[in-house]
């Protein structure tokens, strides 16, 4: 497998910011949820208080994620494969929600991945 360094410093300045509440993140992933991949690459929502424990592997990101923020105990555990990783977006905690992309995957003839610095 080969390791994709921009992703790789993405995965651990998410990890990072999430110490701050206002740091949202959303990865677009074929992840698995109870044991099955999804189809598609469908949107993980990532906050502070959005993740309850969250282990990185070295292929993967492991977490668990709660249904109700007011309960932490009620939450649902999912895998998301670092190969499965589509794109990464940042978004703004401000009025206006906007949103910065940070990774975004090759096409499918396997070029390079794109990294766009934090700003």
């Amino acid at each position: 497998m080969n390791m994709d360094l921009y992703l790789h410093t993405i995965i651990y300045q998410i990890i990072a910011d999430l110490e701050n509440v206002s740091n949202h993140y959303i990865i677009y992933a074929r992840y698995l949820f109870f044991g099955q991949q999804m189809y598609g690459y469908e949107p993980v929502y990532l906050n502070r208080n959005s993740i309850k424990d969250l282990s990185l592997y070295e292929d993967n990101l492991r977490c668990r994620m709660m249904l109700d923020w007011g309960n932490a105990d009620d939450s649902f555990s999912i895998v998301i494969p670092f190969e499965f990783i589509r794109e990464i977006k940042k978004v703004n905690s401000d009025a206006s929600g906007s949103r910065q992309t940070l990774f975004l995957q090759g096409n499918k003839q396997g070029s390079d991945s794109c990294y766009m610095p934090f700003q």
